[in-house]
Protein backbone atom coordinates (compact mmCIF):
# COMPACT_ATOMS: atom_id res chain seq x y z
CA UNK A 1 0.00 0.00 0.00
CA UNK A 2 2.95 2.26 0.75
CA UNK A 3 4.70 1.24 -2.29
CA UNK A 4 1.31 2.37 -3.96
CA UNK A 5 1.45 5.61 -2.71
CA UNK A 6 4.87 6.44 -3.10
CA UNK A 7 4.03 5.34 -7.00
CA UNK A 8 1.35 7.99 -7.49
CA UNK A 9 3.44 10.60 -5.40
CA UNK A 10 6.57 10.01 -8.29
CA UNK A 11 3.73 10.09 -11.22
CA UNK A 12 2.32 13.35 -10.06
CA UNK A 13 5.78 14.99 -9.21
CA UNK A 14 6.41 13.84 -13.28
CA UNK A 15 3.67 15.35 -14.25
CA UNK A 16 4.24 19.22 -12.84
CA UNK A 17 7.58 19.37 -13.75
CA UNK A 18 8.28 21.71 -16.09
CA UNK A 19 9.74 21.14 -19.45
CA UNK A 20 10.33 21.67 -23.33
CA UNK A 21 7.45 19.88 -24.91
CA UNK A 22 8.78 17.85 -27.50
CA UNK A 23 6.11 16.81 -30.80
CA UNK A 24 5.86 13.37 -31.58
CA UNK A 25 4.04 11.68 -34.39
CA UNK A 26 2.87 14.74 -35.93
CA UNK A 27 1.94 12.63 -39.47
CA UNK A 28 -1.35 13.76 -40.46
CA UNK A 29 -2.93 15.37 -37.62
CA UNK A 30 -3.94 19.23 -37.71
CA UNK A 31 -0.67 20.76 -36.12
CA UNK A 32 0.97 19.12 -39.23
CA UNK A 33 -1.92 20.29 -41.73
CA UNK A 34 -2.40 23.57 -40.57
CA UNK A 35 0.73 24.66 -39.09
CA UNK A 36 3.06 22.97 -40.87
CA UNK A 37 4.80 21.64 -37.50
CA UNK A 38 7.01 18.60 -37.46
CA UNK A 39 7.84 15.70 -35.54
CA UNK A 40 11.04 16.76 -32.77
CA UNK A 41 9.97 20.14 -33.06
CA UNK A 42 10.16 21.38 -29.53
CA UNK A 43 7.71 24.24 -27.77
CA UNK A 44 9.88 26.12 -25.23
CA UNK A 45 7.43 29.00 -24.92
CA UNK A 46 3.68 30.19 -24.60
CA UNK A 47 2.32 33.37 -25.40
CA UNK A 48 5.64 34.86 -25.02
CA UNK A 49 6.11 33.00 -21.73
CA UNK A 50 8.90 29.91 -21.54
CA UNK A 51 8.68 26.83 -20.34
CA UNK A 52 10.20 27.49 -16.25
CA UNK A 53 7.21 29.87 -15.71
CA UNK A 54 4.65 27.32 -16.45
CA UNK A 55 3.95 23.82 -15.14
CA UNK A 56 2.48 22.68 -17.94
CA UNK A 57 2.92 23.47 -21.80
CA UNK A 58 -0.04 21.25 -22.95
CA UNK A 59 -2.18 22.17 -19.89
CA UNK A 60 -1.45 25.60 -20.53
CA UNK A 61 -2.19 25.61 -24.17
CA UNK A 62 -5.72 24.05 -23.25
CA UNK A 63 -6.24 25.94 -20.91
CA UNK A 64 -5.53 29.67 -22.49
CA UNK A 65 -8.23 28.42 -25.47
CA UNK A 66 -10.90 27.78 -23.42
CA UNK A 67 -10.46 30.59 -21.24
CA UNK A 68 -10.69 33.02 -24.30
CA UNK A 69 -11.29 32.11 -28.37
CA UNK A 70 -7.98 33.64 -29.41
CA UNK A 71 -4.56 31.82 -30.87
CA UNK A 72 -1.85 30.96 -28.99
CA UNK A 73 1.63 31.72 -29.79
CA UNK A 74 3.71 29.02 -30.00
CA UNK A 75 7.62 29.47 -29.44
CA UNK A 76 9.50 26.51 -31.24
CA UNK A 77 12.92 25.42 -31.86
CA UNK A 78 13.86 23.35 -35.19
CA UNK A 79 17.02 22.61 -36.18
CA UNK A 80 18.75 24.35 -33.28
CA UNK A 81 16.97 27.11 -34.83
CA UNK A 82 13.69 29.46 -33.66
CA UNK A 83 10.05 30.57 -34.66
CA UNK A 84 6.94 31.20 -33.70
CA UNK A 85 3.39 30.12 -34.68
CA UNK A 86 -0.01 30.83 -33.76
CA UNK A 87 -2.45 28.08 -33.19
CA UNK A 88 -5.89 27.65 -32.34
CA UNK A 89 -5.96 23.66 -31.22
CA UNK A 90 -4.78 22.38 -28.66
CA UNK A 91 -1.65 19.94 -28.32
CA UNK A 92 -3.63 16.71 -28.67
CA UNK A 93 -0.44 14.80 -30.69
CA UNK A 94 1.83 12.39 -28.83
CA UNK A 95 4.10 13.99 -26.56
CA UNK A 96 7.29 14.72 -24.52
CA UNK A 97 8.20 16.34 -21.92
CA UNK A 98 11.75 16.94 -22.04
CA UNK A 99 13.47 17.07 -18.38
CA UNK A 100 16.59 16.56 -16.86
CA UNK A 101 19.56 17.04 -19.44
CA UNK A 102 17.35 17.26 -22.38
CA UNK A 103 15.64 20.47 -21.23
CA UNK A 104 19.14 22.24 -19.54
CA UNK A 105 20.25 22.64 -23.67
CA UNK A 106 16.94 24.63 -23.72
CA UNK A 107 17.41 26.84 -20.48
CA UNK A 108 19.53 29.46 -21.69
CA UNK A 109 16.90 30.44 -24.70
CA UNK A 110 14.68 33.42 -23.13
CA UNK A 111 11.99 33.72 -25.70
CA UNK A 112 9.86 35.90 -23.26
CA UNK A 113 8.04 38.49 -25.59
CA UNK A 114 5.60 41.35 -23.92
CA UNK A 115 2.11 41.04 -24.88
CA UNK A 116 1.79 44.32 -26.60
CA UNK A 117 4.41 42.56 -29.37
CA UNK A 118 2.14 39.68 -29.71
CA UNK A 119 -0.89 41.15 -30.30
CA UNK A 120 1.28 42.80 -33.58
CA UNK A 121 2.53 39.67 -35.21
CA UNK A 122 0.43 37.27 -37.74
CA UNK A 123 0.94 34.30 -38.68
CA UNK A 124 2.37 33.74 -42.66
CA UNK A 125 2.05 31.02 -44.65
CA UNK A 126 5.49 30.63 -46.83
CA UNK A 127 4.58 29.03 -50.51
CA UNK A 128 6.81 28.23 -52.97
CA UNK A 129 7.15 26.28 -56.82
CA UNK A 130 9.19 23.78 -57.83
CA UNK A 131 11.66 25.41 -58.63
CA UNK A 132 11.85 27.59 -55.18
CA UNK A 133 9.98 31.02 -56.11
CA UNK A 134 8.19 31.91 -53.13
CA UNK A 135 6.08 33.94 -51.89
CA UNK A 136 3.73 35.09 -48.51
CA UNK A 137 0.53 35.06 -47.63
CA UNK A 138 -0.79 36.75 -44.75
CA UNK A 139 -3.19 34.90 -42.44
CA UNK A 140 -5.00 37.89 -41.26
CA UNK A 141 -8.08 38.55 -43.00
CA UNK A 142 -8.69 41.67 -45.23
CA UNK A 143 -11.63 44.12 -44.89
CA UNK A 144 -11.30 44.81 -48.16
CA UNK A 145 -12.37 41.46 -48.86
CA UNK A 146 -15.66 42.01 -46.86
CA UNK A 147 -16.78 44.84 -48.37
CA UNK A 148 -15.84 45.09 -52.17
CA UNK A 149 -15.00 41.67 -52.94
CA UNK A 150 -14.58 42.58 -56.58
CA UNK A 151 -11.29 44.69 -56.31
CA UNK A 152 -9.74 42.59 -53.12
CA UNK A 153 -9.98 39.44 -55.96
CA UNK A 154 -8.06 42.13 -58.42
CA UNK A 155 -4.99 42.81 -55.96
CA UNK A 156 -5.21 39.16 -55.34
CA UNK A 157 -4.76 38.41 -58.94
CA UNK A 158 -7.70 35.67 -58.73
CA UNK A 159 -9.05 35.87 -62.13
CA UNK A 160 -11.01 32.77 -62.31
CA UNK A 161 -13.16 33.77 -59.03
CA UNK A 162 -13.40 37.16 -59.82
CA UNK A 163 -14.99 36.84 -63.91
CA UNK A 164 -17.03 33.95 -61.41
CA UNK A 165 -18.09 36.55 -59.15
CA UNK A 166 -19.03 39.33 -61.56
CA UNK A 167 -20.89 37.53 -63.62
CA UNK A 168 -23.02 36.25 -61.28
CA UNK A 169 -23.74 39.88 -60.41
CA UNK A 170 -24.39 41.34 -63.49
CA UNK A 171 -26.66 38.18 -64.09
CA UNK A 172 -28.51 38.69 -60.95
CA UNK A 173 -29.11 42.21 -61.37
CA UNK A 174 -30.24 42.06 -65.31
CA UNK A 175 -32.89 39.73 -63.82
CA UNK A 176 -33.83 41.54 -60.62
CA UNK A 177 -31.96 44.67 -58.76
CA UNK A 178 -33.16 43.54 -55.64
CA UNK A 179 -31.87 39.82 -56.85
CA UNK A 180 -28.75 41.15 -57.64
CA UNK A 181 -28.01 43.30 -54.35
CA UNK A 182 -28.71 40.13 -52.27
CA UNK A 183 -26.03 38.04 -54.38
CA UNK A 184 -23.90 40.72 -53.92
CA UNK A 185 -24.30 40.89 -50.11
CA UNK A 186 -24.09 37.13 -50.01
CA UNK A 187 -20.93 36.94 -52.02
CA UNK A 188 -19.80 39.58 -49.53
CA UNK A 189 -20.49 37.17 -46.90
CA UNK A 190 -19.17 34.22 -48.55
CA UNK A 191 -15.99 35.66 -49.68
CA UNK A 192 -15.27 37.81 -46.36
CA UNK A 193 -15.64 34.28 -44.30
CA UNK A 194 -13.70 31.90 -47.47
CA UNK A 195 -11.05 33.98 -48.12
CA UNK A 196 -8.30 32.61 -46.23
CA UNK A 197 -8.76 28.99 -48.49
CA UNK A 198 -9.72 30.43 -51.11
CA UNK A 199 -6.31 32.17 -51.52
CA UNK A 200 -4.51 29.20 -50.54
CA UNK A 201 -6.55 27.12 -53.44
CA UNK A 202 -5.40 29.71 -55.54
CA UNK A 203 -1.87 29.58 -54.85
CA UNK A 204 -2.06 25.94 -55.25
CA UNK A 205 -3.89 25.46 -58.26
CA UNK A 206 -1.01 27.76 -59.79
CA UNK A 207 1.62 25.44 -58.99
CA UNK A 208 3.07 26.77 -55.18
CA UNK A 209 2.91 24.04 -51.95
CA UNK A 210 3.19 25.82 -48.11
CA UNK A 211 6.52 25.22 -47.02
CA UNK A 212 6.33 26.84 -43.69
CA UNK A 213 3.82 28.91 -41.30
CA UNK A 214 5.26 31.50 -39.07
CA UNK A 215 4.29 34.39 -36.74
CA UNK A 216 6.06 37.69 -38.01
CA UNK A 217 5.15 41.36 -37.59
CA UNK A 218 5.35 41.79 -41.29
CA UNK A 219 6.29 40.23 -44.56
CA UNK A 220 9.90 40.95 -44.64
CA UNK A 221 10.18 39.29 -41.29
CA UNK A 222 8.39 36.16 -42.18
CA UNK A 223 10.45 36.10 -45.22
CA UNK A 224 14.00 36.61 -42.85
CA UNK A 225 12.94 33.83 -40.73
CA UNK A 226 11.97 31.56 -43.47
CA UNK A 227 15.41 31.57 -45.15
CA UNK A 228 16.97 29.98 -41.98
CA UNK A 229 15.43 26.99 -42.62
CA UNK A 230 14.58 27.12 -46.48
CA UNK A 231 18.03 28.74 -47.73
CA UNK A 232 17.20 28.21 -51.58
CA UNK A 233 13.32 29.87 -51.19
CA UNK A 234 13.44 32.94 -53.89
CA UNK A 235 10.97 35.30 -53.10
CA UNK A 236 9.01 37.44 -55.63
CA UNK A 237 7.92 40.30 -54.19
CA UNK A 238 10.59 41.28 -51.37
CA UNK A 239 13.36 43.63 -50.80
CA UNK A 240 16.44 40.98 -50.87
CA UNK A 241 18.39 43.80 -49.59
CA UNK A 242 16.84 43.83 -46.53
CA UNK A 243 17.08 40.20 -46.06
CA UNK A 244 20.83 39.72 -46.23
CA UNK A 245 22.92 42.19 -44.07
CA UNK A 246 25.39 44.72 -46.07
CA UNK A 247 28.36 46.36 -44.68
CA UNK A 248 28.69 50.04 -45.99
CA UNK A 249 30.62 52.57 -46.20
CA UNK A 250 28.55 55.40 -44.69
CA UNK A 251 25.36 54.89 -42.59
CA UNK A 252 22.01 54.69 -43.56
CA UNK A 253 20.07 58.13 -43.52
Amino acid sequence: MTQQINDQEDQATEIILPGPLRLEKVQGTAFQWEYLLQSEDVIVAVNGTSWPKVKSIEDTVKDALERAPRPVLLTIIRDEKIFSVFVAKPIENKTTVLLGEQAGQYQKISPTLPIEKIRMLSNYVIVADSENFADTLEMRKSFLAMIIPPLWLISRRMWGPFVAFTGAILTSFAVNQTLGAAMYLFMCVYIGQRQIPLLLSSMLRNGLNRRMVVAAQNEIEAQTIALQFHGQLRFKFSNNNLLKPQNLDVDIV
